[in-house]
Order: C-alpha cells, then structure tokens, then sequence
C-alpha cells in the first residue's frame, strides 16, 4: 500500500470541496488507502455541517480521516501548514477544491511513478486546464523572469499542441502538488509572509529548488481547474491588490538570486484573455 496523504482546504465551499471528495473516495477501489486532512478555515456553520456529514458517511473509504475546523481563515498556506504537520505519508497530495478530478485515477499513479523514478524529485504537479476550456492551457508549470514576474508556461497555447512529457520547471502551481514529505520537511513549511494567499507556493519551490529538489510539471497528466474560486472571493481582501502586494513582497525577499533563475522575459508572459482573441 503506498503511504500517501491527503491535504484539501476549503473555506465556504462546500459543494467544490465534496465534489473533489466524492473522487478522492474512489481512490480505496483502486488499492490506495490514504490519509486525508481536510482544513475548513473558518467557513459558516452550514458549510462545516455540510462537511462532516460527508466525512461521517465516507469515512470507511479512507485509511484515516483529520477533520480540523479553524475558527478564522488561517490562509491558504497556515491551512496547508496544519495538514503538513499531521501528515503520516512520505508523500503529501496538495489539492485545492476548485479542480475538477477525472473518474479515473490513474493521472495519481502516473504521478507517483515519476517520482519513484528520482529521488530528488521534490514535486510533481500536472498541466492544469481551463475547466470550461479544456482544450487550453491554463499552466504548465511556471517560470520567472529576472525581476520575479511569473509566468504561467504555455498559457493559452491548445492542449494538442503540447508534448506529452515531463519538463522540469522552477515552480508548480499548489492547486496539484504531490509532495514528498522529506523535501518539504528539508526546506520546512509554507511562509507566513504570504498570508492568506498568493506566492506561497512559487516561495516554497524557489526554497526547494535551492535546496537542490527538483520540480517537474508532468505534461500527459492534464486535470481541469476552474481557477481562483476561493481567491477572488475573499472577503476583506481585493484580489487584484492582493496580488499586487505579494508579488512585490516576493520580490523583494528573493531580489538578490532571481537572476539566477530566470527562464523567461517580460515578452514571454500571457495574461490575456482566454480563449485568445481571434483563436
């Protein structure tokens, strides 16, 4: 049996997390026994209610069920810390709850092979897809330029036109991690420089990549994400601004070695519309 855990955040959105739930449930068909972590930061009552009746009826499927229920938003990486706390497996699947997961598990083993594959793989993530465009690229790993401007390779571009191999990248994005427990313990837990979101995960991978982990974003697993469901509906924060300000403070903190790791220009990013005008 292999020694997997589970960590899913959710906050007031219920339905989205019970969705990735019900397929994660499915994962004891196919022989996987894993722990799970589920983190509710903060959400309304009926939400929590909504959630433990879930785990209450599913929890048969799971090797063991963590249920916290914080009474605030600890963020997405104070969340994410708690499950990587009590995490037992020696790899840890980072999900978050606005990806839509496929019947089939096997874009998980597809996954843990590849890393069995090299011990120095510290994460594997997927390409992730549009959810209502899965025909587009939404991220195939992500690249910095010099200035510490992130760029979401091959945005945009179609999902045909893209190899189906594994590339290794300076960053992936968190909404599909598989961690290994021993690179993220190396480099420890996600900033608190970040709260509640955004960077958190570019500033863990640029730590484990310096510490000498690798990070791979495996093309011919393609899962689709809806993207910033939770980000965007943060109460006292404005999305925009709060992007802003993380990415200045990223910046700043690794100002002296993004240089060094540098793989794109300022040409090379895409924030445009999607699907791109006249495609």
């Amino acid at each position: 049996m292999r020694d997997l855990t589970i960590s899913l955040l959710n906050i007031n959105q219920a339905q989205l997390t019970i969705n990735v739930l019900d397929e994660l449930a499915g994962l004891a068909d196919e022989d996987w026994a894993p722990q799970l972590i589920l983190v509710d930061n903060g959400s309304r009552d009926d939400q929590v209610r909504q959630l433990l009746d879930w785990l209450a009826t599913n929890s048969h499927r799971f090797a063991e069920i963590l249920f916290v229920a914080a009474s605030c938003n600890l963020g997405c990486g104070g969340g994410r810390n708690v499950a990587l706390k009590l995490a037992t497996g020696d790899r840890i699947l980072i999900l978050d709850n606005d990806l839509i997961l496929p019947d089939d598990p096997s874009w998980l083993d597809t996954l843990w092979r590849i890393m069995d594959d090299d011990p120095r793989l510290g994460i594997v993530g997927p390409m992730l897809v549009f959810a209502d465009h899965p025909d587009i690229v939404q991220v195939a790993g992500i690249a910095l330029t010099d200035r510490g401007r992130v760029g979401y390779l091959d945005r945009a571009q179609s999902v045909n036109s893209i190899p189906p191999n594994s590339i290794e990248v300076i960053a992936t994005l968190a909404a599909c991690w598989l961690l290994r427990k021993e690179a993220q313990q190396e480099v420890g837990l996600f900033s608190d420089e970040f709260y509640p979101v955004q960077y958190e995960d570019i500033d863990m991978c640029v730590r484990l990549g310096l510490a000498g982990w690798k990070i791979l974003c495996d093309r011919r697993v393609k899962l689709k994400h809806i993207e910033n469901v939770t980000t965007r509906n943060l109460e006292d924060y404005a999305f925009d601004r709060l992007t802003v300000r993380q990415g200045l403070r990223f910046r700043e903190k690794w100002a002296d070695i993004l240089p060094d790791i540098a793989t794109i220009t300022e040409d090379d990013i895409y924030w445009g519309p999607i699907p791109r005008i006249g495609d």
